[in-house]
């Protein structure tokens, strides 16, 4: 499977290509990406950031990812804290990567701080990488959110699986993700696990048609 990912690695776009300075209420943010992976290692992670794994080993991991050839984490800072942060990859789930190609990308990863999130930020760093004029990158991709409920944040938000699910929904769609019927064993788990893809605007219908054949397995 690592072989068939290391065939279609990719060119990332320069770092910082992203670079927006945010002020809120609660203090002026930096959105930023990708990370150069020297920056990304002085930064600090606010300790609600621990969804996947413990904070510190969190850290490591979104190193990794940086340093990775496919690898690009973009995040939200406070000086030189991390409050969000989004990350893609090529393929990670073993149905997409027996179906990688070289248009196909993973939002592997997407989380901000429970004190972060009364501001709406996760919405607003998704918006500000896929809605900014300036920032075409993705357009050249389609780009894949794996969402199960295994990984879903049910102890700080109360909500039941379905209306995790909706708030997603809700969160994708705005920057142009719509859900996709799948035959992935692992979307297939649970009635609320839920595809999403976000088709880039240079992408042809005839890798449109493969990836609608990949979701089904027919491909």
């Amino acid at each position: 499977m690592e072989k068939n990912r290391d065939r279609f690695s990719i060119e990332k776009p320069p770092y910082d290509s992203v670079n927006k300075i945010l002020p809120t209420y609660m203090g002026r943010l930096h959105i930023r990406g990708p990370v150069n992976p020297e920056r990304l290692s002085g930064y600090n992670l606010l300790g609600g950031l621990c969804c996947f794994r413990p904070c510190n080993k969190q850290h490591q991991a979104l190193l990794e990812l940086a340093s990775s050839p496919d690898g690009m984490v973009f995040v939200a800072a406070y000086a030189n804290t991390i409050v969000s942060y989004v990350c893609f990859q090529k393929p990670d789930y073993p149905w997409w990567q027996k179906r990688c190609f070289p248009q196909l990308l993973e939002l592997g990863s997407i989380e901000t701080d429970p004190s972060w999130r009364k501001i709406g930020l996760s919405k607003t760093v998704l918006e500000t990488i896929f809605n900014d004029d300036n920032f075409d990158y993705f357009e050249d991709f389609i780009v894949i959110a794996v969402q199960t409920v295994d990984i879903w944040d049910f102890k700080n938000t109360n909500l039941s699986p379905w209306e995790y699910r909706r708030l997603l929904l809700n969160l994708f769609q705005k920057c142009s993700f719509t859900s996709w019927e799948t035959e992935d064993p692992e979307i297939r788990e649970h009635p609320s696990n839920i595809l999403m893809a976000r088709i880039g605007s240079n992408i042809d219908e005839k890798i449109r048609k493969h990836f609608y054949n990949c979701c089904l397995g027919t491909d």
